[in-house]
């Protein structure tokens, strides 16, 4: 089953049910905001999009953290992760929110902050990693640019 909804990014758009996630305490900075829908702008693309159901003008982009940091495991103890009903992050979908400034190259990921979705109930949480080695900005094609 389909809705229409309003976004930043996109205008209107049809998403399915099964996009639709829950935030019980919403995101960081944004508590009062507790239903998003995840959307992929297409398939040639890592980013996803983040966007409020209960604002239209609040959307967040993100990225699986595997894809630039292999080794990214957040230090999270069991009753946190508990919160969405899971047992071990491994049963969970991890994004972790971009920030892209007016130089794509300099785009940064916050892995202090991960963000655990229970894809079998659509609950989702962003939690706040105890590994002192996760920045809250980590370059994303860092990388790249160290094998030019």
């Amino acid at each position: 089953m389909s809705r229409e909804i309003e976004t930043r990014p996109f205008g209107k758009m049809q998403i399915e049910e099964k996009q639709i996630l829950h935030f019980p305490e919403g995101l960081m900075g944004f508590e009062e905001f507790t239903n998003y829908a995840l959307i992929e702008e297409n398939d040639e693309t890592p980013f996803k999009w983040l966007q409020s159901l209960d604002d239209k003008n609040l959307a967040f982009i993100v990225i699986e953290p595997f894809l630039f940091e292999p080794n990214y495991k957040p230090q999270l103890d069991k009753e946190e992760i508990a919160q969405i009903e899971i047992s071990d992050i491994s049963e969970s979908l991890l994004m972790v929110i971009v920030t892209i400034p007016q130089d794509p190259n300099m785009m940064t990921a916050n892995l202090q902050g991960p963000i655990l979705i229970n894809p079998k109930i659509k609950k989702a949480k962003q939690y706040i990693s105890r590994d002192e080695k996760h920045p809250v900005r980590k370059l994303i094609l860092e990388q790249t640019s160290e094998t030019k």
